[in-house]
């Protein structure tokens, strides 16, 4: 029968193989651990950690509308938008150099109903030399409350440009009585 048969005894034995062969192994193991541990950045766990963190954050500002955390400290307006920020806006602008056509800002209504903002439209029309404009847009940039780009068009003439924008300021919304 084919079962019956034994295996038949393997001329290899660890016995046999050189002491350098082992010497040799256990070298090529120690410098794979060696190498294993560079490769790891120093503090890629708290890194990691701290990613983790942010991602979470992140997660949790998008599930909720109109939340004021989910702005930068200063950006939104703490009452209703007045004539003081237009004044505000054409004196930045005006110091730029740039000449102004047209800003309007109009009331756009709430936004939301958690913890929600009071949004007004922004519109502005102004012409110039390439450096007002681009000064310009800098003392936009730095402007309280903040202004949200929703279009910029920069479009150049023969000899100035033509800067339009549109975009949103956002104030907190009072519950009126």
């Amino acid at each position: 029968m084919i079962y019956d048969r034994k295996p038949a005894q393997s001329a290899f034995s660890i016995a046999d193989m050189p002491k350098s062969v082992f010497v040799v192994a256990i070298v090529i193991l120690l410098a794979m651990l060696g190498m294993w541990s560079l490769s790891r950045p120093s503090g890629a766990k708290a890194r990691l950690t701290a990613l983790e963190q942010q991602a979470n954050q992140i997660r949790a500002a998008n599930k909720v509308r109109g939340d004021l955390t989910t702005y930068p400290l200063g950006s939104v307006c703490s009452g209703a938008l007045d004539e003081g920020f237009r004044n505000q806006l054409n004196t930045a602008l005006a110091g730029s150099g740039l000449k102004v056509s047209a800003l309007d800002i109009s009331d756009r209504g709430r936004t939301g109903d958690i913890r929600p903002l009071h949004a007004y439209s922004l519109t502005l029309k102004a012409s110039g030399t390439y450096e007002q404009a681009v000064g310009a847009m800098e003392r936009l940039a730095q402007s309280r409350p903040r202004v949200f780009l929703d279009s910029l068009s920069l479009r150049n003439q023969t000899e100035s440009v033509d800067l339009n924008v549109e975009g949103r300021v956002f104030c907190r919304w009072k519950k009126q009585d």
